[in-house]
C-alpha cells in the first residue's frame, strides 16, 4: 500500500513538472495609469508574495500558450470570484486596488 501511494505521488509530481509556470501580470491601479509586475505561478505551489500582491486591480495570464485555471484568494482565504482566470480571460478585481493573499494556478 505504501508503494502504491508513493507511485501516485511520484506520478502527480511528474505530471505537474511537465508544465511551465503560469506567467501572470499583476496590475496595480495608479489612478490614471497602471503599474504591471510579471510573476510566475507554479502548478505545484501557490504564489503569496505580499510585496507584489498588496495592491492589485487586475490579473492576467500571458503565458505559456495553454490555459491554467487560476484563482485569487482574499485575505480571509476565500476566492475573489467563483470564476477562474487564465489565458484570454482576465480577472478584474476592482477599479481601485485590493489585497490578494495568494494566487493558485492548476492545469486541467
Amino acid at each position: 500500500m505504501r508503494a502504491a501511494a508513493l507511485t501516485l505521488l511520484s506520478a502527480a509530481s511528474l505530471a505537474a513538472a511537465a508544465f511551465d509556470p503560469a506567467i501572470i501580470v499583476v496590475e496595480k491601479s495608479l489612478g490614471n495609469a497602471y503599474q504591471n509586475t510579471t510573476i510566475e505561478v507554479s502548478p505545484e505551489n501557490d504564489y503569496a508574495n505580499a510585496e507584489v500582491l498588496n495592491q492589485v486591480s487586475s490579473l492576467y495570464q500571458v503565458g505559456p500558450d495553454y490555459t491554467y485555471f487560476c484563482f485569487a484568494y482574499k485575505p480571509d482565504g476565500t476566492f475573489y470570484s467563483d470564476e477562474w482566470f487564465g489565458l484570454g480571460k482576465p480577472l478584474h478585481l476592482s477599479t481601485n486596488n485590493v489585497v490578494v493573499q495568494a494566487i493558485t494556478c492548476r492545469v486541467e
